[in-house]
């Protein structure tokens, strides 16, 4: 269920972001210190799975998503900055009320601080998708 959304949403991401994108998933590791790393990269990653409600053994759960653009600033070049700020927010007009499937619907919210460590640049939002697991007796 979740690697499926999860294709599901980088598929979103390639059609609606800028051609040559890099866009990575939660199991996807971004190393910097590889010389072809691009210096622009978008990676999607769940970060929590929430119950919402329970009837029964029916659950309702909030899947939580961050998608980050991460920018390594002294390789990357001035284009590169720019990519990088259309990557986000052409990510977010992407996912902004996208229906997956019938009935689930991205909810753009808070996403991670954004952070700096003296190379690499976070630029981050949050969005859900709702989901349902039925227990087994």
């Amino acid at each position: 269920m979740i690697l499926d959304l999860e294709a599901a949403i980088l598929a979103r991401l390639a059609a609606k972001c800028a051609v040559g994108s890099v866009l990575l998933g939660t199991y996807d590791l971004i190393d910097f210190t590889d010389d072809n790393t691009a210096p622009v990269t978008l990676q999607v990653r769940l970060s929590r799975i929430d119950p919402t409600g329970q009837t029964g053994r029916a659950v309702r759960l909030s899947l939580a998503w961050v998608c980050s653009v991460y920018v390594d600033v002294p390789l990357a070049t001035a284009p590169q900055k720019t990519a990088a700020d259309s990557l986000l927010f052409d990510a977010m007009s992407a996912l902004a009320g996208w229906e997956a499937s019938p009935g689930r619907e991205c909810q753009i919210l808070d996403g991670d601080d954004t952070s700096f460590d003296g190379r690499i640049l976070r630029l981050s939002f949050g969005f859900t998708f709702p989901a349902h697991v039925t227990g087994t007796t």
